[in-house]
């Protein structure tokens, strides 16, 4: 099983490969296609939508295939696409391969998250989205130096996606050793003895579970909450408190570098602590940061967002972790989509519903709006984990 760990920590570098390189080349690219820099949105709606479906196909896709093939699968499409972008030559190419982008990097997320909460601790889990943001650090590095010493941004993107699909044949050479999974070959053929491998449970089914509503609410909010400070933080710097662009940049950076740095270090601390205790933690360090960052001095706004970024770290691997314990291993790997669906319509929506805001009312209400966001999550899991007993491990 270590060798299965270790190739999916692998196909998560490789997911945040992909999802980090729009961003960081989207600058030197659009002049080159002939359209405006806030063509980036559609494309990005596009990447997003595409997920979303994805995820939500998820259940039936592994209730056909094995994890390791799901997972082999849908690096090679993020390979395709990122190899695809570095040839192709019109906007419309890239609206196309963007979808194969989006569904890769869905599929990879409900397969790869449902795999370590049935199979592993904790810890792994923690250390599984710390590795995807190894991969969304290093995709940025190797587009800047791309640019700056090699052809562009079309190498760095055919670097990406040769890497990407370095690691997908690993993961086609290693399918033999997937089979060796119990509970997953176990529940494959339980469903194809009663007739359910075309039936997974209907959406209106899981949300009937118990706690099921408010599970998904809690990850439609944190996801809005994440992309928010990811996606506004900068604006809040620059327009609300008057510090410069390219401080305002590095020190959003350290934000995802808090985020990275924190999914290591709470790994180490799962296993001594329950997942509430862990995500308490969290939350108290996002209000903590939250707090720093509305304070008007400006001593306090570096450190207030590395704290927002070591409070997120812990949050979406451990609700994800807690998935069996809440609604049982039969429903794991269905509710794992639904949640991560629902996590992705927070991140669609959130952060225009701040733009909006932002707009019309005045930047400064950021701090406020991360809050109230952090007050919502912390509501929500106080309801869903009371009723949950000492056994679960929550």
């Amino acid at each position: 099983m270590i060798v299965l760990l270790i190739l999916t920590y692998l196909t998560f570098i490789g997911m945040g490969l992909g999802d980090s390189m729009l961003g960081s080349a989207w600058p030197a690219m659009h002049g080159q296609f002939g359209v405006e820099a806030a063509m980036a949105g559609p494309l990005a709606m596009i990447v997003s939508g595409s997920t979303i479906v994805a995820t939500y196909l998820s259940t039936r896709i592994l209730r056909r295939f094995s994890t390791g093939l799901v997972l082999a699968v849908s690096l090679s499409l993020m390979s395709i696409s990122a190899l695809g972008f570095s040839l192709s030559g019109h906007f419309f190419v890239l609206c196309l391969l963007a979808v194969p982008l989006g569904f890769g990097a869905g599929n990879i997320d409900a397969a790869g998250n449902g795999f370590l909460a049935m199979h592993y601790s904790a810890r792994q889990m923690s250390w599984l989205h710390c590795f995807w943001g190894v991969g969304a650090t290093a995709g940025p590095a190797i587009m800047a130096f791309s640019l700056m010493h090699l052809s562009g941004w079309t190498m760095g993107y055919r670097v990406v996606g040769f890497l990407q699909l370095a690691v997908a044949v690993s993961l086609f050479v290693s399918l033999s050793r997937w089979k060796s999974v119990p509970a997953e070959n176990e529940e494959r053929a339980e469903s194809h003895t009663d007739g359910a491998a075309d039936s997974p449970p209907r959406t209106s089914a899981l949300l009937r579970l118990r706690g099921a509503r408010l599970a998904v609410l809690l990850f439609f909010v944190t996801g809005g909450m994440e992309m928010t400070l990811g996606l506004w933080g900068s604006t809040y710097l620059v327009l609300a408190r008057g510090i410069p662009r390219d401080t305002a940049t590095s020190w959003l950076a350290l934000y995802y570098l808090g985020i990275t740095v924190g999914r290591f270090l709470f790994g180490f601390l799962a296993a001594r602590r329950s997942s509430r205790s862990i995500i308490r933690a969290g939350q108290g360090l996002i209000a903590m940061g939250a707090l720093a960052i509305a304070l008007p001095y400006d001593g306090f706004l570096m450190p207030g967002f590395i704290l927002l970024g070591l409070g997120v770290a812990p949050l979406f691997p451990n609700y994800v972790h807690s998935t069996p314990s809440l609604f049982g291993k039969r429903y794991t790997q269905a509710m794992i989509g639904l949640q991560i669906v629902a996590s992705y319509a927070g991140i669609m929506l959130m952060p225009p519903l701040f733009g909006l805001i932002g707009g019309n009312l005045g930047y400064r209400l950021f701090p406020i709006f991360v809050g109230a966001l952090l007050a919502a999550t912390m509501l929500i899991v106080t309801v869903l984990y009371r009723r949950q007993t000492q056994d679960s491990g929550l």
